[in-house]
Order: C-alpha cells, then structure tokens, then sequence
C-alpha cells in the first residue's frame, strides 16, 4: 500500500475467527486467563476475538475501544463509509449495524449492546450489555434455571448470578428471545450461498483466481 501509495486513504482490518483453537494449543491467547472456551464453543471464549482497524487520519492511533462489534457490523459500517448503501439488499434483514461512528469517535460510541449466540442452528445464549443468559444445548424451559451471568464480575462464567438480578433479568431475555423468533418466523433465514466466487468482479487477484478454480474442482467431487 505504501508503494502504490494509498495507505492513508485504505482501511486495513485484521481479526481472529470465533475462538482460538484450544484443542491444539490450550494455552494460547488469554482464554486461560480471561475466557473460558475456544473454537466451537458458546462461552466467550469461543466467540470474542482480537480485532485491529487501521486507517490514518480517521481512526485514533493506539486507541482501544471496549464496544461490543459483531462481524457482520463490518459489512453495514463499510458500506457506509464507501458510500455504497444503496447497495444494501433491501429484500431481506440485514443483521448488521452502521459502526461508523465507533470507529471514527471512538470508545462508547458504538451502537450494538447486544448478541444473539448460535451453535450451528441452535441459540445457546443471548447477550445484553455485561449480562449473559446461556441455554445449554439450545433448549429454553425456565429462564429462572437458565444459567446468567455478569461479564464484568464473571469473564470465564463459572459463577451464575443466583439472586433476583439473575431471575428477573433472565425474564427480560426469554421475552428477547420471543421478539426474535417471532421476527425469524417472519423472515426466516436464507441458506448458504452456493453460487460462484467472485462473480462480476473483473480484476481477480492470482490467488481470488486459483480459489475460484478450487471452488469450481470441489462442486465436482461426489457427495459423501
């Protein structure tokens, strides 16, 4: 980027994906300090990650934000800031949320407190600001049995809040949990794409190239 000179008007991101891999190296990251869990795991984890933003000039340097920032929220919050909404299916429900204001005003500034945690199809636990209600193996029968937690006190979620914090703010969610079913009823969710990589996009990169050419090899493999 520094050659062709567009480092100051790029936007670099770097991040993990959901959960480091505590089956092979147990003790990496600071889950064994912080976070309970690892990769395929609903606890946190298994489903923060580090992410680094870089671009000169509108993000802060050395700053560090505590916001919570999904990974669809990249989607929204670049097509903002490329001035490309208009693009935004408008057929459909976008999970998304325009951070853009996080990332250029900083800590605080963002705009989601909440979460919706799934394991495969199943919903194991629902996030609202520094509380977590978890539902083991995605079956929700009495919020007042269900195990919730305080973050801030309980990163590693071994000590579920007990008194009447935790019943009736675990009433407070299962009535979440209803909006949102109600909301996927309505709009139920699309399958996974299958159709081609890259499709439209002229100026492939080699590697963009050989992955569509892998895709193209893979569909032809029998099915198991």
């Amino acid at each position: 980027m520094d050659n062709l000179g567009i480092a100051d008007n790029t936007i670099v991101m770097i991040m993990g994906d959901n959960g480091h891999f505590t089956k092979y190296s147990p003790q990496s990251g600071y889950t064994p300090m912080i976070y309970r869990g690892g990769k395929g795991y609903t606890t946190e984890g298994g489903i923060r990650v580090d992410s680094f933003v870089r671009w000169p000039g509108m993000i802060e340097a050395d700053t560090v934000v505590g916001d919570m920032f999904h990974v669809s929220d990249f989607y929204t919050t670049l097509a903002r800031i490329a001035g490309a909404t208009d693009e935004i299916p408008r057929d459909r429900i976008i999970d998304g949320l325009d951070q853009t204001s996080l990332l250029l005003n900083g800590d605080t500034h963002g705009r989601r407190d909440y979460y919706f945690v799934y394991n495969i199809n199943a919903l194991e636990a629902v996030i609202k600001e520094q509380y977590k209600l978890a539902i083991p193996g995605g079956k929700m029968e009495n919020a007042i049995l269900a195990d919730f937690f305080d973050l801030y006190r309980d990163s590693r979620e071994e000590w579920p809040v007990s008194t009447e914090v935790g019943a009736w703010g675990g009433a407070k969610f299962v009535r979440m949990i209803g909006r949102r079913m109600a909301r996927k009823q309505k709009y139920p969710s699309y399958g996974p794409a299958t159709g081609m990589p890259y499709d439209g996009i002229e100026n492939l990169r080699p590697e963009s190239k050989a992955a569509v050419q892998e895709f193209l090899y893979m569909m032809q493999t029998p099915k198991m």
